[in-house]
């Protein structure tokens, strides 16, 4: 964007992206030229394959035609829509050929954000921009409202939680030490503690993704021998295993397995993929497997449960998500977005092989040797 481009540009906007997608020529030409004039740095791209490949660089609006040679801008927005990396792009198809209402109608369903069709004055295009810019500012602001919100209230949360599952551990030791009365209010406690430890486990984790969200991820750095890590992981997990008739077992190498990493992040990810095991395992048996495989620790969760579709798979890892499966699962769908993150923080990946009622594999890669720092 030149010094000109540059004084078009709404006041205090930082610099905005636009992938211009167009075959033709002269087309493509005016709407840059426009685009430029209205303060916008502008990708070119002249075939669906192309427009794929540039959207990988997250532009923040892609400016689609239908029309193109190779890969029509439908199933460009249809893939856009289905990678993970490229799912939330900002999309307007911009048509002079595809006009009509069913025109329309496929595209939005195809995942676009707006349809406009051409003639369009320049004028009009550039607010057509602006207001969908706007929209998702406004989104974004939401969102950010939202954690804020969920920061300040798990952190409020966090500490009458504390001291009454305390108290309630404690009058779970002494109704249990008392013979005659032990009995029928140790069944009354007991569940109470669950429950309180759970919705605990609940705050937490809304804690640790707001301040994910607003700080990031600073990790305090030591050595771990991940293999005693998800030794005392597992033993851990032991007790809801066997309340969810779920045997949990492990399978670890006989030497330590030691790597460089935050000792309590690392244990809140394998946390979360016991749990989730456990949770979706029906009443099967699930087992963590830890081997070491070209430079990385390899955590392997395997259970036999529900399994997960295919569209499902790279979803799960976003932040709310849960994935509709028969029965009652409860949970947030935190879990696993943490555990990626946690993963990702660490130079490392979290993978999942799974079909449905086949059981899933989720595959915790972490590297045992790091030179970058962290």
């Amino acid at each position: 964007m030149n010094s000109s481009d540059a004084k078009n540009a709404p006041a205090g906007r930082t610099a905005v992206t636009v992938l211009n997608v167009n075959d033709d020529p002269a087309t493509l030409y005016l709407l840059s030229l426009t685009l430029k004039q209205g303060g916008y740095q502008v990708l070119e791209a002249t075939g669906g394959r192309e427009a794929l490949r540039l959207a990988q660089g997250r532009p923040d609006l892609v400016l689609l035609d239908v029309h193109m040679p190779d890969i029509d801008g439908y199933e460009v927005c249809r893939r856009l829509r289905a990678d993970e990396a490229t799912h939330d792009l900002l999309i307007a198809h911009l048509s002079s050929v595809s006009v009509q209402r069913e025109d329309r109608v496929r595209g939005l369903a195809q995942g676009a954000d707006a349809y406009w069709t051409r003639p369009l004055a320049e004028d009009e295009l550039l607010a057509n921009i602006e207001a969908l810019l706007r929209l998702q500012t406004r989104a974004r602001d939401a969102v950010r409202a939202r954690d804020r919100f969920l920061s300040i209230a798990a952190h409020e949360l966090k500490t009458p939680l504390t001291v009454l599952r305390l108290n309630l551990e404690r009058a779970v030791e002494m109704v249990v030490n008392d013979a005659d009365a032990g009995g029928a209010m140790g069944k009354r406690l007991t569940p109470a503690v669950r429950h309180l430890t759970r919705l605990q486990t609940l705050v937490d984790n809304l804690l640790d993704v707001s301040r994910l969200s607003t700080q990031g991820m600073a990790l305090q750095v030591d050595t771990v021998d991940f293999s005693q890590l998800v030794r005392d992981q597992v033993e851990r997990f032991q007790a809801p295993a066997r309340s969810a008739n779920v045997t949990l077992t492990a399978e670890l190498p006989d030497a330590p397995v030691l790597l460089f990493g935050d000792p309590r992040m690392m244990e809140q990810a394998v946390g979360h993929l016991l749990s989730n095991a456990i949770k979706f395992g029906e009443d099967r048996p699930a087992k963590a497997r830890l081997s070491t495989h070209e430079g990385h620790a390899v955590l392997a969760v395997e259970d036999q449960g529900v399994g997960i579709a295919p569209e499902d798979q790279a979803r799960i890892f976003r932040r709310f998500e849960r994935v509709p499966a028969p029965g009652r699962f409860e949970g947030l769908g935190l879990g696993l977005y943490l555990a990626q993150e946690i993963a990702a923080a660490h130079d490392g990946s979290l993978t999942v092989k799974s079909a449905l009622g086949q059981g899933a594999c989720f595959e915790l890669r972490l590297p045992l040797h790091r030179t970058q720092r962290y």
